[in-house]
């Protein structure tokens, strides 16, 4: 499999370095030499020096036998550019990032496949959806959907008054015998591990909750976590990120905008109807105190600036905020900062490096659904064939893998989070967590011999 990654920024390094683990022939072009020594350095991947928007230099990188091209520079012009050359020059399927949601509404008179792009991320409107669901789900520091939200997969990390410490996941089952959930996960020293009913958990774990959503509360009050919901949200930046959240918020949320740019404060009120937006440095700590943000429910900083992002949500923690969550650029923050106790990190970076491997795996038909890369897992969904090893054998029975977990099955559009007697039909379609290195042993299990 070949592929051509122009922009060896974040997202391009992440990306690259992604595919290098599944055996990709990879070649990276930019053309800052800072970040192709960066490349070159770290990645077992061709690097070219040049401009990925020049025919020549894609010629260089024989573009026209790539299986992919990701095109994911700051420009989206420059991506859009990069993208019409290579469909012109035989790239057989082409991603785009592009930070301007307009180039995709029907409206707009630039429209991204006139430039070959087949798939287009949209990076901070994917953020943003991440951080409504956050604020929306208070008590998670991550929260997923899965069979249309019939589903959910949410983390929480534990401290020392939990009601999980000291107790065992058998411990956790016997006490939840009114519904089906699972532990999909732990993360303990920033290490993941699908655990077996002996484990036994400890403060600082970080526990990952799967459940129907009818029994999510159920299973909240269960573990000790206080149902409430947020009323007054206060996002620091008048970013691209801060107006679509402050956007989906504001018509069920008292939402407050800051900026410490009077004008583009003064830009985003003009399209803000529902929104307190005032000019101010969120990292002022009288500001802060003024606006009484310890009544505040969630603060969301999403400055252009991670490092400010960092100072304003520590700020806020230290205020007696509820709920933080808090912006960063380069995806390795993500894993280094979920430990120092500022509430919930997410990376638009990240989201579209999930999101890039997360469109050639499902285009490679390996049926995942949800990538967590800091995990090191996935969620992939089967349809289970006829004559295969997994069809009318219980769980139990099945040998699955270390590593991997039958969360959900699908009989006939009814969802069940199965026991370990549960047999699975033919047809069937199974949602299972697994490590990446077992992807491909566990899907066997559910195709016909």
């Amino acid at each position: 499999m070949r592929v051509v990654i122009i922009g060896a920024g974040e997202v391009g390094f992440h990306v690259a370095k992604s595919l290098s683990e599944l055996d990709y022939d990879i070649a990276v072009i930019d053309t800052d030499p800072v970040k192709c020594q960066r490349a070159n350095e770290h990645l077992d991947v061709i690097v070219i020096e040049g401009n990925g928007s020049d025919a020549n230099t894609l010629k260089d990188a024989n573009v026209n036998d790539a299986d992919y091209v990701f095109c994911v520079t700051s420009s989206d012009e420059t991506n859009l550019i990069a993208s019409m050359q290579s469909h012109n020059l035989g790239a057989k399927k082409i991603v785009a990032r592009l930070r301007n949601t307009d180039y995709s509404n029907n409206g707009d008179s630039i429209h991204p496949e006139k430039f070959g792009v087949d798939i287009v991320i949209h990076p901070e409107h994917e953020v943003a959806n991440e951080i409504v669901r956050l604020v929306k789900h208070p008590y998670a520091d991550k929260f997923y959907e899965f069979e249309n939200g019939k589903a959910v997969l949410f983390s929480k990390k534990i401290n020392h008054r939990s009601k999980l410490v000291n107790s065992t996941i058998e411990d956790f089952h016997r006490n939840n015998t009114e519904f089906k959930s699972l532990i999909v996960s732990v993360v303990r020293d920033e290490k993941m591990t699908i655990p077996p009913a002996s484990f036994k958990f400890e403060p600082g774990d970080s526990v990952f909750f799967f459940v129907k959503l009818k029994n999510l509360n159920p299973l909240l009050s269960s573990i000790g976590i206080s149902i409430s919901n947020s009323k007054r949200v206060m996002i620091a930046g008048a970013s691209k990120i801060g107006r679509k959240v402050a956007e989906e918020l504001q018509e069920t949320m008292s939402v407050r905008l800051v900026d410490n740019s009077k004008q583009k404060a003064k830009n985003v009120a003009n399209q803000l109807g529902d929104s307190i937006v005032m000019h101010a440095d969120a990292t002022d700590v009288e500001f802060l105190k003024n606006e009484n943000i310890g009544d505040v429910d969630s603060f969301i900083s999403v400055t252009e600036d991670q490092q400010l992002n960092l100072l304003a949500g520590i700020l806020a923690k230290q205020l007696k905020v509820k709920q933080s969550i808090i912006h960063v650029a380069n995806p390795d923050y993500v894993k280094s900062m979920s430990g120092i106790g500022i509430g919930s990190i997410v990376s638009k970076n990240t989201s579209s490096v999930n999101s890039i491997v997360k469109a050639i795996r499902i285009d490679q038909k390996d049926n995942v659904i949800q990538i967590f890369s800091r995990l090191g897992m996935e969620a992939i969904e089967l349809e289970v064939e006829r004559n295969s090893k997994g069809a009318r054998v219980p769980i139990a029975n099945l040998n699955l893998p270390h590593g991997s977990l039958i969360a959900l099955v699908n009989h006939n559009g009814h969802i069940a989070i199965p026991s370990g007697d549960y047999q699975i039909l033919p047809n069937d379609a199974v949602l299972i967590f697994c490590i990446n290195s077992k992807v491909k042993e566990v899907a066997n299990i559910f195709k016909s011999e």
